[in-house]
């Protein structure tokens, strides 16, 4: 989601630098992949531990953190509030100083924006339910599992 917006806004608005996030997003999945996929395999050890930590750290700084709170939520749901609830010129270039920041005025710019809390949410969700389950079977005394 977040590489269509910003390949998008970076046409649109003839700022290349918008682009940076595809391969923030591209090396951020390959971050995601790999240590969830080294954590399958060693779930046991203290490497596996490791690996879990490093998934969920990179999850809540980049999909939840950046992307879906700064980038979604600032950036777009609450410059939108703003601007379709009428807030004066002034403010909206005071939170959101151009170029930077473009006010609403191309619709799929804005939705792409927007939509980019729901895979953060969806993220955090999944990522709670992971190392809730995590923690659970951590505790459980070995031979245990089928009680």
């Amino acid at each position: 989601m977040t590489s269509v917006h910003h390949v998008y806004g970076a046409l649109l608005y003839e700022t290349p630098w918008r682009l940076h996030m595809v391969a923030v997003s591209a090396l951020t999945a390959l971050g995601l992949v790999g240590s969830l996929l080294f954590f399958r395999a060693r779930q046991e050890g203290g490497l596996g531990a490791a690996a879990l930590g490093f998934f969920a750290l990179l999850t809540l700084a980049l999909p939840v953190g950046m992307i879906g709170t700064y980038e979604g939520l600032y950036n777009h749901v609450l410059k939108n509030i703003l601007f379709f609830g009428g807030a004066s010129t002034p403010l909206l270039h005071t939170l959101f100083p151009p170029p930077m920041y473009e006010l609403p005025n191309d619709f799929f710019f804005e939705l792409t924006g927007n939509l980019q809390v729901v895979p953060a949410a969806l993220s955090l969700l999944f990522l709670s339910r992971l190392l809730k389950h995590w923690l659970r079977d951590r505790k459980r005394p070995a031979g245990a599992f089928g009680v």
